[in-house]
């Protein structure tokens, strides 16, 4: 099925009109309230010379208006190209220019950092948050919107596509084209309704934050946004609000069971919570279910080109603690396990997955070698591994290409590596992602030094923190005299995550 953002947004403001349709701290927009400022905003950002398939990046904690700003791009056509704001102010730069951006959205907080990334190719475009602190010559959100409250937006026009960036084989910023979310899909396998409460707290500039905050909207569903994820604040979410459902990352939810109030709050309103990007331990799942009950946890398997591929459903989670079992393949979605040859491996094999289904992406934004890279035919992949055991089920295995998952977000190992390699003293780096239950992988480093030198731990840190973004900081810094490798000289990081495993765990500072 499939509807352009905004029309889902305008029949579910005729069937449900003073539903409340977002909540945010203390202020509470209908479906009819939310209509007529993304309409709006539709119409003045059109106004502005705002054309269909132009990039508009956007860089803001979590806010209503950012949701606005979704549906008035792609109301107009237009594809809202929202960017980590974690990133560096180099990273951030080069997304913005990648996009040929003529227009950047900034919201609360980034007033300064839209000064700070100037730049006569492109015009910041302020919410009302990030006033203070705008650069000369900034256009005002709220300015922009009452010149003309009245002024209908452009017809014909309406779309879906979100620009979302990953990170490519460089490790900088790529934008992943997407008009099909899946909506339909998902709301079938993880029982998402039009009749739910969702909490929403991750970032709305990453994939599964984007799409499970729309998600909600495009059913007719009541939304609470968060801000910014914070375990106590969750917690009393849910039980004041009676949130019904919510998409928490496995570092999410380690937190919030990990809180003092876990124990004591009233959380019986929940009946979905949705967790994937990262592997839940099995204590963590055990948790879980004593908590909520047995059916509530539901656990999926999706990337942001290929889409949600595989759900494991509540009442099964009991039954697969151990392990990073990922369910079967969604409604609608054609699953396969392709060998180096690409031939289908035998039941129980490990086998690259490989998906086709109507919830794919459209291709990296001005990069057809890469976007040919996943394509096996007409399915998609991203490297992931996994194999399928007897009952159908899928069980993750891991990656292909040398990607960490810390906190839920990927970090490419080879950034990493070529920033130490850059340090002196180094001879070799290597760059691993060890179990944690906070952050599903901690980023490890592993330095091979020169002969003549004898670098710390510390200063090795100090010098990758001072180059890379807080979140691309290795937790852990291993000094070792040799790393296995093959015949072929490539370093067996399997191996290499046993051995540094095996190791005396490093004393607390």
């Amino acid at each position: 099925m499939g509807m352009p953002l905004l029309s889902a947004l305008r029949l579910n403001a005729r069937r449900l009109p003073h539903r409340p349709a977002l909540r945010f701290r203390d202020q509470t927009w209908s479906y009819v309230e939310l209509l007529s400022r993304a309409e709006s905003a539709a119409a003045a950002l059109a106004a502005l010379g705002i054309a269909p398939g132009e990039k508009v990046p956007m860089l803001s904690i979590n806010h209503p208006d950012m949701l606005v700003a979704y549906f008035a791009l792609t109301g107009i056509g237009a594809v809202p190209a929202p960017l980590n704001y974690r990133l560096t102010d180099s990273d951030l730069h080069h997304g913005i220019s990648a996009a040929h951006a003529r227009f950047v959205l900034f919201g609360s907080g980034f007033g300064g950092r839209a000064a700070a990334m100037a730049d006569p190719a492109w015009r910041p475009i302020v919410f009302a948050d990030a006033a203070h602190d705008a650069p000369k010559g900034a256009l005002h959100w709220d300015e922009l919107l009452q010149s003309d409250p009245h002024r209908a937006p452009p017809l014909g026009r309406e779309g879906s596509t979100i620009m979302l960036h990953t990170s490519g084989t460089t490790g900088r910023p790529k934008g992943a084209l997407r008009s099909r979310f899946g909506f339909e899909e998902r709301a079938i396998a993880q029982r998402f309704g039009m009749d739910d409460r969702t909490l929403a707290a991750l970032p709305l500039c990453l994939s599964a934050g984007c799409v499970y905050t729309l998600l909600p909207l495009y059913l007719g569903a009541s939304v609470t946004l968060l801000d910014h994820f914070d375990a106590g604040t969750a917690i009393e979410t849910i039980e004041c609000a009676h949130i019904t459902s919510t998409m928490l990352l496995p570092a999410m939810l380690q937190a919030m069971v990990d809180h003092p109030r876990w124990s004591g709050a009233d959380l019986s309103s929940l009946r979905v919570v949705q967790s994937g990007a990262g592997t839940l331990s099995g204590a963590l799942k055990r948790r879980l279910l004593d908590r909520l009950g047995e059916g509530v946890l539901n656990i999926y398997a999706a990337s942001t080109e290929v889409g949600p591929y595989a759900n494991l459903d509540g009442a099964e989670v009991a039954r697969h603690l151990d392990g990073n079992c990922v369910g079967r393949p969604f409604f609608g979605v054609e699953l396969k396990l392709l060998d180096d040859e690409g031939h289908e491996v035998a039941t129980g094999e490990v086998g690259e997955i490989c998906c086709r289904s109507n919830s794919q992406y459209d291709g990296y934004f001005e990069d057809d070698e890469l976007t040919e890279s996943t394509r096996r035919g007409d399915f998609l992949t991203v490297g992931d591994l996994g194999r399928v055991d007897d009952d159908g089920l899928l069980h993750f295995v891991g990656r292909k290409r040398d990607i960490i998952k810390s906190g839920g977000i990927n970090v490419y190992a080879s950034e990493i590596e070529q920033v130490l390699q850059q340090h002196p003293a180094v001879a070799e780096a290597h760059c691993i992602g060890l179990p944690d239950e906070r952050l599903t992988e901690l980023i490890c480093a592993v330095i091979v030094p020169h002969a003549d030198a004898s670098p710390s731990p510390d200063e090795l840190s100090a010098f990758a923190a001072a180059r890379l973004a807080a979140y691309k900081k290795p937790r852990r810094v291993v000094l070792m005299s040799e790393v296995p490798k093959n015949l072929t000289g490539r370093v067996l990081k399997t191996q290499l995550v046993e051995q540094v495993l095996a190791l005396p765990e490093p004393r607390p500072e």
